[in-house]
């Protein structure tokens, strides 16, 4: 496993607490809507800028590609919205457990049936354990 790719997983983890938290205090000053708006302008706007000065890759290949590819932007928009709307009811802390086990159980369906033609990992007991895990780490982070 090459760990420098694992340390820059952990750090866009924190990120996405971090933007949780922002987004959150935004949506409750702006709106949910408008605060999903004003968050993927920004990051529109900064992609924008990354693309004319950094970019190598051809972006008018967008036009060639399978038309599923370009739902990521959509399911995007879904995950800052459902977080901003979340967020200032549930905390940072339980929103993001209940990504990370609907981003689990999905990710151990996607690489169990291979869905995009990345590495087949098949669903064994400790990948099932660590699920149940998630599950209950999530009924203790939401429990009163």
């Amino acid at each position: 496993m090459n760990w420098l790719f694992v340390v820059f997983t952990v750090i866009a983890g924190a990120v996405l607490s971090v933007q949780a938290g922002v987004n959150g205090a935004l949506g409750k000053k702006v709106g949910t809507i408008e605060g999903s708006f004003i968050s993927f302008t920004v990051g529109t706007l900064v992609l924008f800028l990354l693309t004319i000065f950094m970019g190598k890759g051809n972006i008018l290949a967008a036009f060639s590609v399978p038309k599923w590819q370009l739902i990521g932007g959509l399911l995007g928009a879904i995950y800052v919205f459902v977080m901003i709307l979340a967020v200032p009811k549930i905390g940072v802390g339980s929103s993001l457990i209940a990504v990370i086990a609907g981003q689990m159980l999905a990710s151990t369906l996607i690489d169990h049936f291979n869905v995009f033609g990345g590495k087949q990992i098949l669903i064994d007991w400790k990948r099932i354990v660590a699920l149940i895990l998630l599950a209950f780490a999530l009924y203790l982070f939401n429990k009163r």
